[in-house]
């Protein structure tokens, strides 16, 4: 099976990203998407996100079942409020062929209905979203995670260690093969990180990853660059074909491919 994460960047860098993820999904089973914005309005591009990213998504994966998990409604990018239908989240998007058992969408902390979206972001909801299916006679558990932007430093705060126990309950109550993936907004020397090392395989550690961030990040060249946000965490089962993190310019972050059985 082939898996690719990516966060999306809300689709400011569009014909890119949807030329890449047309191009991969010949190959590919299983998308995970974060900072995915979604309309029911007629708006198309708001400022410089695409509000209509999901349905754009649909639309060239045809052949993929999706599961939406809303961290926000009512906001952009900025963060202001807006006056039309406009939803923020991640998103799962799996081939048709797998029967997806159980899809879950738990809220970690915040509340998605906020009404006033702090300025930080430190208020923004922060969910598990997660699938299981059977394939081969084989159980998979696929979780999806965009970590809390607050603080901008990306180190532990109480609440990040938090949220790193309770993926790691969660992963340790399901059966089966388990891939870990997403933005979780952490540097790799973290507790937090360390956390889900303990039970997971690192593959940003393991295949000695330099960075997970484009070069269209604003800090990119700078002192205070960041080099990692995102990782990829599989089980003992997992047998890892191939993993890679191509320098590609399609969003603020780099993509994330594994290969696995």
């Amino acid at each position: 099976m082939k898996l690719i994460s990516l966060n999306t960047w809300g689709g400011k860098v569009y014909q890119p990203l949807i030329v890449f993820i047309k191009q991969q999904s010949r190959e590919t089973d299983i998308f995970c998407f974060q900072e995915v914005y979604n309309t029911q309005s007629s708006v198309k591009h708001y400022k410089d996100i695409r509000a209509n990213l999901l349905g754009e998504f649909m639309k060239v994966l045809p052949n993929f079942q999706f599961f939406y998990s809303m961290e926000a409604a009512g906001f952009d990018s900025t963060p202001k409020s807006v006056d039309f239908h406009l939803t923020f989240g991640k998103t799962i998007f799996i081939k048709n062929h797998f029967k997806v058992d159980k899809a879950k969408d738990i809220l970690l902390y915040g509340d998605r209905e906020e009404k006033l979206l702090k300025q930080d972001f430190s208020n923004l909801a922060v969910t598990l979203q997660s699938i299981s299916f059977t394939a081969k006679e084989k159980a998979f558990t696929i979780v999806n995670i965009h970590g809390t932007a607050f603080p901008g430093s990306k180190l532990d705060t109480k609440l990040r260690q938090e949220h790193s126990t309770e993926i790691k309950n969660f992963l340790n109550s399901k059966r089966g093969a388990k891939v870990l993936v997403g933005d979780f907004n952490l540097l790799p020397q973290t507790q937090s990180i360390k956390i889900l090392e303990e039970d997971m395989r690192n593959l940003i550690k393991k295949y000695n990853i330099w960075r997970t961030r484009s070069n269209l990040n604003p800090y990119f060249g700078k002192p205070d660059f960041q080099k990692y946000a995102d990782y990829t965490f599989v089980s003992a089962d997992i047998k890892v074909i191939n993993f890679q993190v191509p320098p590609v310019n399609i969003s603020d972050h780099l993509p994330m491919i594994l290969e696995f059985s």
